[in-house]
């Protein structure tokens, strides 16, 4: 027994490292950067730490006990941060979404914008606030807030995003994210264990020079533990490498605006506002209900942590099982009743923990698919759009901010009314504490159950993503052709895509039989033959009963996919050719021109009388929106109306000399002028561009053939190798 556990555990480590640099088959990302994700963000974490203990509210141990602001001042303050950071949220999405880097849209952030987050937070804490009056508290601690969030979401979301384009796979980004969690999420396990044991050094939580000096030092170093999470990994985004990351702001807005999943997934958080309020009870019943045990707060928060370790591993089961859906909407509804029970509990310091237990365990499974459902309704955005937007989701979900400056203000208020003001020391009286804990956990109560309402009407399952990255895919494949660019490994995997699904047409689903995997189960295993002969029949069942589950998916999926690959055949997209030709045809007689005609079709479609006819009238309806803007673009920059670019004028810019501070500065604004005039310029001809690219399209989906014959070459010639 302990010979075969030790030749499997060998055997483990040899496939281990044989995949460190190439992934496993039909996978896309090596141990190598499974490994840098998962203590890389370990460094992330831990840099954060002292980033993480600057917020305003009352529960913030920091602006509220040490620094001494009432929780409505604190929330008002949120509301003007907020308001100003609005700018902030702006300009970093824009810059994530049109960032042009050979290390991707996320961790060229990684690598340069820890250390000013870091630095901010540092500041932040060292300001002399022992000799400040209450409204210079209030307004230092409301710059320095906002100076730390001119640079740390950043370097946070570019984290937590870059899981998300890791890979195009859905069920793989969830066996990362689980796997890296349970490495990284030490990070914090270790600083919730210590840094209460530290602050003992230094007067306690609720004591300024704990912030001063354990917290940055944390930080200080997980800014060099951080590395390998920017240095080893990389994106994968399914687009063609013809394409580039350009994209108009109010384009971005108006198509994320028809993302319904984005619609679901923020109405969830915008009603369920409430569901953390309790998160204050066990901090606080340490230090305020049992001071003499303030320090075992650490030891009770990894006990609570353990929870999380198991919830990582039994993620990727229970999304595989019940996908990610049915999994959110459970744990919202055990999280409800876990809450419930917490209001007749709470003075049981033990059952407090208990319940944070299993209610972390809850909440860490969302910290596995809601990643994962981001990155699919992302997916779902390039699927709908055809642009890859991601930072700009951020922009949009500022509708939230303006809904949190009525939300935000109950809990704040509830506080109030329970007797917390500036003086945190009442809840030190058991009558007022008691009062304000019922309150926080019926409003969590409250705030958990509204939360999973929207998503009973959430319906991107696994399936229907899978299908979304196939259609990417031969979008990605027919856009690279067009452009002369397309490599035969893109051009081999999408094809085999596309045989499967052509295969699976017309096809019954089967019945998924356990037969043979139960007889594999039951096989003698005395000896270490009949043992490996056991594995290995067990082993070849559960491949046949994935590889049947996949063939049924496919046949499920097969009309989706088809749809795609014959859309030029249907009559919305032969009236969109139709009126792609004209476009083109007519160019030079202005869009004006081209408008009266795309008006006309409006006239002729604007009752439409079946399905195709309601499409064609969308299409229509959508191109004149894009004339008129384009007219009012050509006439407001252009005088003759005309518009006109000369692409080298970027290049020229780009290439100005910057020996000098005067060179330097005059080259960036030349750039900057350059930029901007193209930007115009694509916005005046997008209705042309946009024809011309329809027809491009179209030609290269009637090359299907040439693609066929070229696939067939490689694979003879692999087969010959």
């Amino acid at each position: 027994m302990k010979n075969n556990l030790i030749s499997k555990g060998k055997a483990y480590i040899v496939d281990f490292f044989n995949h460190w640099n190439e992934p496993y088959q039909g996978r896309y990302i090596p141990n190598k950067e499974v490994a840098a994700y998962g203590f890389g963000g370990m460094g992330v974490y831990l840099a954060t730490v002292v980033i993480n203990a600057v917020g305003l509210s009352a529960s913030n141990l920091l602006v509220g006990s040490c620094i001494g602001l009432k929780p409505t001042h604190l929330y008002y303050m949120l509301v003007v941060a907020n308001i100003i950071g609005i700018s902030f949220t702006v300009f970093r999405s824009y810059i994530m979404d049109n960032i042009k880097s050979p290390m991707g849209k996320f961790r060229p952030f990684l690598k340069w914008m820890g250390v000013p987050s870091v630095l901010a937070a540092c500041i932040f804490v060292w300001m002399p606030y022992e000799t400040m009056t209450y409204n210079q508290k209030a307004i230092t601690v409301l710059v320095m807030y906002l100076v730390i969030n001119m640079f740390s979401p950043f370097y946070t979301d570019s984290f937590l995003m870059l899981i998300q384009v890791m890979s195009p796979d859905s069920d793989e980004r969830t066996d990362v994210m689980s796997i890296s969690q349970i490495i990284y999420s030490f990070a914090p396990t270790v600083t919730n264990l210590v840094i209460p044991f530290l602050a003992g050094l230094t007067g306690g939580l609720t004591d300024m020079r704990t912030y001063r000096i354990i917290y940055p030092l944390v930080s200080i170093a997980g800014l060099f533990l951080a590395f390998p999470v920017y240095k080893y990994t990389n994106e994968r985004i399914i687009k063609p490498k013809s394409k580039e990351n350009e994209i108009r702001f109010f384009d971005a807005i108006r198509a994320i605006a028809k993302n319904k999943y984005f619609w679901i997934t923020s109405i969830a958080g915008w009603i369920g506002f409430l569901e953390m309020s309790y998160y204050v009870v066990l901090q606080w019943t340490f230090v305020y209900a049992y001071p003499d045990k303030e320090k075992l707060l650490g030891v009770a928060n990894t006990i609570i942590g353990n929870g999380a370790l198991w919830a990582m591993i039994a993620a990727p089961f229970l999304i595989r099982k019940i996908g990610k859906r049915r999994l959110l909407i459970s744990c919202n509804i055990t999280n409800a009743v876990l809450l419930a029970i917490l209001l007749f509990t709470y003075h049981n310091i033990y059952l407090v923990i208990a319940i944070f237990y299993i209610n972390n365990f809850v909440l860490v499974l969302g910290n596995i698919y809601n990643p994962g459902i981001q990155a699919d309704m992302r997916d779902y955005q390039q699927y709908i759009t055809g642009e890859r937007i991601d930072g700009m989701f951020g922009v949009v979900g500022l509708i939230g901010t303006f809904i949190s400056y009525f939300t935000g203000s109950v809990v704040p208020h509830l506080q109030e009314r329970c007797g917390l003001k500036d003086d945190y020391t009442v809840l030190y009286d058991p009558a007022i504490r008691d009062n304000l804990f019922k309150t926080m956990i019926i409003a969590s109560v409250i705030g958990a159950t509204l939360n999973v309402i929207p998503f009973f009407f959430y319906d991107l399952s696994e399936k229907k993503h899978r299908g979304i990255t196939y259609i990417l895919r031969i979008r990605a494949m027919f856009d690279d052709y067009s452009a002369d660019c397309l490599d035969d490994e893109t051009l081999v995997n999408t094809i085999q895509i596309i045989n499967s699904i052509k295969e699976s047409q017309n096809k019954n689903p089967v019945s998924i039989s356990k037969d043979e995997l139960t007889a594999a189960r039951s096989m003698p295993k005395k000896t270490p033959e009949e043992k490996e002969a056991r594995a290995e029949a067990i082993k070849a069942a559960k491949k046949m009963i994935s590889d049947q589950r996949v063939a049924n998916e496919n046949i499920e999926l097969a009309p989706f996919v088809l749809q795609e690959l014959n859309k030029f055949s249907t009559n919305q997209f032969k009236k969109q050719v139709e009126a792609a030709t004209f476009i083109i045809e007519n160019e030079d007689k202005g869009l004006q021109f081209i408008l009266n005609y795309v008006n006309e079709q409006i006239k002729l479609y604007s009752k439409p009388s079946t399905a195709d006819e309601k499409l064609i009238l969308n299409d229509f309806l959508k191109q004149s929106r894009d004339i008129k803007y384009a007219i009012k673009i050509s006439r407001k920059h252009y005088k003759d109306g005309n518009p006109a670019f000369d692409e080298s004028s970027v290049e020229n810019a780009q290439s100005l000399p910057t020996g000098t501070i005067k060179e330097t500065i005059y080259r960036k604004f030349a750039v900057q002028r350059a930029v901007k005039e193209r930007s115009v310029y694509k916005r005046a001809v997008k209705p042309l561009t946009d024809a011309k690219k329809l027809l491009i399209q179209q030609k290269a989906y009637d090359c299907m053939d040439d693609l066929i014959t070229r696939y067939n070459s490689i694979v003879l010639e692999n087969a010959q190798a």
